[in-house]
């Protein structure tokens, strides 16, 4: 798990381990920190989802999907959407195991969406 750490001269890391020179960040900064992450997480997460759905939208004008299979696959997902734009990205990972193929939402959606969620989480926690 990553922790956030600082040298001398204020500079904040988050790494996994102190870089040389850096030591630990406590108390109410380490606090304020946190909640500065939380809130890129969220927003990292909405990002995704708009991406998403403008993908989405596009290939229903495309014929690819129609707008039924899109709303089936919407509601289908809507608690892991709702995980992933709440900035709950560690939850939504446990998450997406129990969610069942349906529609749009084949082995090739769930390996990609996990994907993302997997290689985020590494990269952010």
């Amino acid at each position: 798990m990553r922790q956030f750490y600082k040298d001398s001269d204020g500079a904040i890391a988050f790494e996994t381990s102190a870089p040389l020179g850096y030591s630990l960040v406590t108390g109410v900064e380490k606090e304020l920190l946190w909640r500065a992450k939380y809130e890129e997480r969220k927003e990292d997460g909405e990002n995704y989802y708009t991406e998403n759905q403008a993908s989405l939208y596009i290939s229903v004008l495309e014929g690819v999907y129609t707008s039924a299979q899109v709303f089936e696959f919407e509601s289908h997902i809507n608690e892991l959407s709702s995980l992933i734009i709440g900035g709950n990205w560690l939850t939504a990972q446990d998450f997406i195991s129990t969610i069942p193929l349906l529609g749009i939402f084949d082995i090739t959606k769930k390996t990609e969406i996990t994907t993302y969620i997997d290689n985020y989480v590494a990269n952010n926690y």
